[in-house]
């Protein structure tokens, strides 16, 4: 429960052909469970993040999921500010 760094974010949920590029074993008709993105950083917090870490990302709505840290990207400028950029995935719920 402590705050680690504020982010900007995208997540989306894939598309059908995603399942038949990347079977997942257990296709579920819960594509909320699948969903994947980006979420931007600001340098500063960026090194409170590990890759492959695991952590909760509470979205405006005050919803929590919990989500995985796959790779880092490239930095980006997003609203006039310098971010790193990572790809993150929704952890499967157990």
């Amino acid at each position: 429960g402590r705050l680690i760094a504020p982010v900007e974010y995208h997540l989306s949920i894939p598309t059908q052909t995603h399942f038949l590029v990347n079977p997942s074993g257990n296709f579920k008709a819960d594509y909320r469970e699948y969903a994947a993105g980006f979420i931007l950083i600001l340098p500063e917090n960026a090194k409170n993040v590990t890759l492959g870490g695991t952590y909760t990302l509470q979205f405006a709505d005050k919803r929590k999921k919990e989500i995985r840290i796959e790779r880092k990207y490239k930095n980006t400028k997003h609203r006039g500010k310098t971010y790193h950029s990572f790809w993150v995935k929704i952890t499967p719920q157990k």
